[in-house]
């Protein structure tokens, strides 16, 4: 219980409110996740929660790159090449990311927030080492 109040002290100060906060820990209990060991993310305003994911994943992964050639973008080339949908399910699955829309709409948009920790989706199964190569013989 004292590790729960950890996790809810962290959301207050990224100003969540309590009806917030109730939203976030009844999502986080109903898939069983092991609140002493959840961590907030962050949170994020988007019409939806295809493109939340998508803009704070992409925004995550941010590089800086010192090159003299202007032209060099990495996130148009991440975008190109990335499968994001496969990219945020293994996240579910081998992290324990959650996406939950919070109460509430700012200018027709919604509030996201992102959490990661052990749950009932990310089980032992979930530790196993597969690869997208294992069919392959090396």
């Amino acid at each position: 219980m004292n590790d729960d109040l950890r996790l809810v002290s962290i959301l207050k100060t990224h100003s969540l409110s309590k009806i917030d906060i109730d939203q976030i820990l009844n999502y986080l209990e109903t898939l069983d996740y092991d609140l002493p060991n959840t961590r907030y993310i962050g949170t994020i305003i988007s019409k939806n929660e295809r493109l939340a994911k998508y803009f704070f994943l992409r925004d995550q992964l941010k590089m800086e790159i010192n090159s003299s050639d202007e032209t060099f973008h990495i996130t148009e080339i991440l975008d190109q090449c990335l499968d994001w949908s496969e990219f945020w399910r293994l996240l579910v699955i081998k992290k324990g990311f959650c996406c939950i829309k919070l109460s509430g709409e700012i200018s027709a948009r919604k509030r996201f927030i992102f959490l990661s920790g052990p749950n009932i989706l990310s089980g032992p199964s979930s530790d196993l080492s597969d690869s997208i190569y294992e069919d392959n013989d090396y």
